[in-house]
């Protein structure tokens, strides 16, 4: 959807856009109520993000994280030879750092819950930050073998 509007914009750059600056807008999202359903609808936003050739830095990033910085961590903690207990402290500081976001949100937004259930939504975002980022890693690649499959299509060639 991005890029057919860049793409349709780019076709009258003298003609305003369709989009009205709205400041007082109030916007709302409504997250999945299950964790397949959220699989499922960050994995296609990833496969997107694949076919339309999104987001490379992020996604790079993410596999970075999980696949190099998290096993190195971890085994720092076990079996390293120096001052295991820094791959145990750099783990705990990074996974707060993965779930500061949304502990913050949850801590504005979170006021009318109760007490066990303020804790359990906050025991939650690990498991969900995990979920969406297991889905993005799944369907990026997915979208990427799409996209090189129908790379003679000049369509699909947006940022040239």
């Amino acid at each position: 959807d991005l890029i057919f509007d860049l793409k349709i914009n780019a076709q009258q750059p003298e003609k305003a856009t369709a989009f009205t600056w709205a400041p007082d807008a109030v916007v709302y999202f409504q997250p999945r109520s299950t964790l397949r359903s959220f699989w499922t609808q960050y994995y296609r936003y990833a496969r997107g993000d694949g076919k339309a050739d999104l987001w490379r830095k992020r996604h790079l990033i993410r596999y970075l994280t999980y696949l190099v910085a998290l096993p190195a961590l971890v085994g720092h903690g076990l079996w390293g030879s120096f001052a295991p207990w820094l791959g145990w402290l750099g783990l705990l500081g990074g996974g707060l750092f993965y779930c500061a976001r949304p502990w913050q949100r949850l801590r504005r937004l979170g006021q009318e819950l109760t007490p066990l259930e303020w804790s359990a939504a906050a025991l939650l975002v690990p498991v969900i930050r995990v979920v969406g980022d297991g889905a993005k890693m799944v369907g990026y690649p997915v979208g990427l073998w799409w996209r090189w499959q129908r790379r003679a299509d000049p369509l699909i060639h947006w940022r040239e």
